[in-house]
């Protein structure tokens, strides 16, 4: 068992904290040990504290069901074919997103001319469907593995390393994609200052995360699959995503969530639970409950008369590289 060590909040720095919840390791729940999430008390920041040496979190994300490397695995479970499907669907619109952003900014360059960089990319699917769309890509990716597939499947330039290697580059990028990444970070301030300079004047910075202030994550707490303690590190909500940015010269200009976020979110939860605490005889209504959760989140995030994008089960932001 791995010692955890104290963090200050990830924002402000400061070190008084207040109980926010504690989660299992979904991957080891015969252990029961239980990881404790706090909320700051200077900034409202949420985060894992105490937690693993970052030297040593590498072995969190070994487990065959870890679901970001499912393309790595030659049997597939039912669950992997489910978060393939859901996948294939998130990139379709994660490729619509951004060229419906791209085209509504004024001064937007051709695609052919845009340079785009996914940092933690996996196994490269998302910047195989941008590649297919016009776009000049690359990967920059910590799992070798993952990495190796990416180049030799599909064809596309990824860097195998830790986000640290982007303080040696001196490429610039007119777009910068952080897709759940930014939550498994350590140092996410250093990372998104490391950002700025590799985007051009004027760039854009793609962020995706779970969101801690979404209608799922309040009604499942310690259950709520994204909070998949000890990987994610960092919980972010609207506000505390949009300050941290702003601390290193990116301003928030637009954003919206990843539709089916909220449908996975509550029916892995959901299983979670099931786990937990076994199934029970009124198991099928846990179903139900997932259902009528998801729509609620998915309602909530939506730009609607009757709701706003900051309740939603996750968060998909455009930044601005700040005018200097």
């Amino acid at each position: 068992m791995i010692d955890c060590e104290p963090a200050s909040c990830p924002i402000c720095g400061g070190q008084r904290t207040a109980p926010y919840c504690d989660a299992p390791d979904r991957f080891a729940l015969s252990s029961e040990r239980l990881y404790a999430i706090q909320h700051c008390l200077q900034c409202g920041m949420i985060y894992l504290n105490p937690r693993p040496p970052e030297a040593k979190s590498g072995q969190f994300y070994e487990h065959a069901d870890y679901l970001p490397f499912a393309s790595l695995t030659a049997k597939r479970s039912a669950l992997s074919r489910l978060y393939e499907f859901v996948r294939r669907a998130n990139l379709r619109w994660k490729r619509q997103v951004i060229a419906n952003f791209w085209q509504q900014n004024a001064g937007r360059l051709p695609l052919a001319t845009c340079h785009l960089l996914d940092v933690g990319c996996g196994t490269g699917e998302f910047l195989m469907e941008m590649k297919n769309a016009g776009w000049t890509v690359e990967g920059l990716e910590r799992d070798e593995r993952a990495a190796a597939w990416a180049r030799e499947q599909h064809q596309i330039p990824v860097a195998a390393g830790g986000v640290e290697q982007l303080a040696a580059s001196t490429q610039q990028y007119d777009l910068i994609t952080l897709w759940h990444v930014l939550e498994h970070l350590y140092h996410p301030g250093q990372v998104l200052e490391m950002i700025v300079k590799r985007l051009r004047d004027n760039g854009w910075l793609l962020v995706a995360v779970p969101n801690i202030a979404g209608l799922d994550a309040r009604v499942y707490k310690s259950n709520w699959i994204a909070l998949d303690a000890p990987r994610h590190v960092s919980h972010f909500s609207l506000e505390s995503l949009s300050r941290l940015a702003s601390k290193h010269g990116l301003t928030l200009r637009w954003w919206r969530q990843l539709p089916l976020d909220a449908f996975f979110n509550a029916f892995m939860s959901e299983k979670l639970i099931a786990q937990r605490q076994g199934k029970g005889y009124l198991w099928p209504l846990r179903w139900l409950r997932a259902f009528a959760v998801a729509c609620a989140s998915y309602v909530g995030g939506s730009h609607t008369p009757f709701s706003y994008a900051a309740y939603g089960a996750s968060l998909v932001c455009f930044f601005e590289k700040s005018r200097r």
